[in-house]
C-alpha cells in the first residue's frame, strides 16, 4: 500500500465517487474495515487512494483516521453486541469476509475486528484460542461475546470437526450467527427462533480476550 496517513472505512457500505459530490460516478463500492491513503481533505469528503492506484473520493463522514479509529476501539460486551447486530440479515457467502457476504467465521471475526481485535480466519482456528466457558449445566456462565462453536465429536478414531460458531448475545438464550443470512437463534428450545439443529451439534463455548488474540490493534496496529 502507498505511504501517507491511512483512513478506515467506517460505514457499514457505500460508495467512493469520482469527485466530491454524492451524485457523481460510482469509482467503487465500500464496506467497513476499508483501508485507504488520503491523499486531500475537503470539507466534506476525503480525496482517497487505492492500493491499485485508482483514487476516489469518500464521505468525511463515512471514514477515519486509522490511529483514530484504533484508539476508540473498545472490545466491551455491549459493543460487540452492537457491531454483530449491524449486520443483521447481510447475505452468507463461503469464504467471506465482509458486509457484502460472510461466512460463519468471517462474521465473528469481522465483529471483533471492528472492536479492535484480529481473530483466526476458520472456526476450526477460532475455537483454540480463549478460555473455555463451562457449558454442561446449561447457559448461564456464558456473556455476550463470548463464542459458540457447532460441529461433530470426535468419535471412533475420527478427529472432531469444527464446522460453525456464532457469538452469544444473552437475552433469551440468544446468539447471532451467519446462516443462510446474519440471524439471531435460541438455544431456548421453548423460544420462537430455537435452533434445533445448532443445538443438537453444539460443542463448545470460549471467551476471547484481546490477548488470545491474533493481533490486538490498540497495542500493535497495522497499516502504520
Amino acid at each position: 500500500m502507498a505511504t501517507g496517513k491511512k483512513l478506515i472505512y467506517t460505514k457499514t457500505y457505500g460508495f467512493a465517487h469520482a469527485t466530491g459530490d454524492k451524485n457523481a460516478t460510482i469509482v467503487s463500492d465500500m464496506v467497513y474495515g476499508d483501508v485507504m491513503v488520503l491523499k486531500n481533505k475537503t470539507k466534506d469528503f476525503y480525496e482517497v487512494a487505492f492500493p491499485d492506484g485508482r483514487t476516489g473520493f469518500v464521505s468525511a463522514a463515512e471514514a477515519m483516521d486509522f490511529k483514530e479509529w484504533v484508539a476508540t476501539r473498545k472490545p466491551t460486551e455491549e459493543n460487540l453486541v452492537a457491531s454483530s447486530k449491524e449486520m443483521l440479515g447481510m447475505p452468507y457467502l463461503w469464504g467471506g469476509t465482509s458486509v457484502k457476504g460472510m461466512d460463519c467465521s468471517g462474521f465473528t471475526k469481522t465483529i471483533f475486528f471492528m472492536n479492535g481485535l484480529v481473530l483466526p480466519r476458520d472456526a476450526s482456528q477460532q475455537i483454540h484460542i480463549g478460555e473455555l466457558v463451562p457449558t454442561d449445566k446449561g447457559w448461564d456462565e456464558l456473556r455476550p461475546g463470548d463464542l459458540l462453536f457447532f460441529g461433530v465429536p470426535a468419535k471412533d478414531g475420527k478427529p472432531e470437526r469444527v464446522v460453525h460458531v456464532g457469538m452469544w448475545i444473552g437475552g433469551n438464550q440468544e446468539f447471532i450467527h451467519s446462516a443462510g443470512r446474519v440471524r439471531i437463534n435460541s438455544m431456548n428450545p421453548s423460544a420462537e427462533n430455537h435452533d434445533a439443529s445448532e443445538l443438537a451439534r453444539f460443542l463448545r463455548a470460549k471467551r476471547i480476550s484481546p490477548e488470545a488474540t491474533l493481533v490486538d490493534l490498540r497495542q500493535k496496529p497495522l497499516y502504520e
